[in-house]
């Protein structure tokens, strides 16, 4: 499942297979089960996720719904954008992605 073209994350039935991330550069699917710490500031305005082999940074307001939905391994995907369901019907939160890093991490 993608999200729509507006919204900023898409969930499906859990557990996902796969956490698809979208950046202006880049599309990459990382599977779940390589993922090994999920983080959220305190002020919801950044989520991390950190795989085997990858960082990922997402950044933006409220992104606490998008946080649940990762640990439950119901997100499908995250991409910049506003929170909206697959059929663009506005959902009860008002998350907001501005950007997304994902940052390969050394090998030792």
């Amino acid at each position: 499942m993608k999200p729509t073209q507006d919204s900023c994350y898409a969930e499906g039935r859990a557990p996902q297979i796969f956490l698809s991330l979208e950046t202006p550069r880049e599309r990459r699917a990382l599977p779940y089960t390589l993922l090994l710490e999920v983080e959220i500031s305190l002020d919801s305005s950044s989520l991390k996720l950190v795989y085997s082999h990858y960082e990922v940074l997402v950044r933006g307001s409220e992104l606490d719904v998008i946080y649940e939905s990762v640990r439950a391994a119901s997100c499908a995907a995250i991409k910049p954008g506003k929170a909206m369901d697959a059929y663009s019907t506005p959902l009860k939160t008002t998350a907001t992605v501005t950007e997304i890093r994902i940052k390969r991490l050394e090998t030792p």
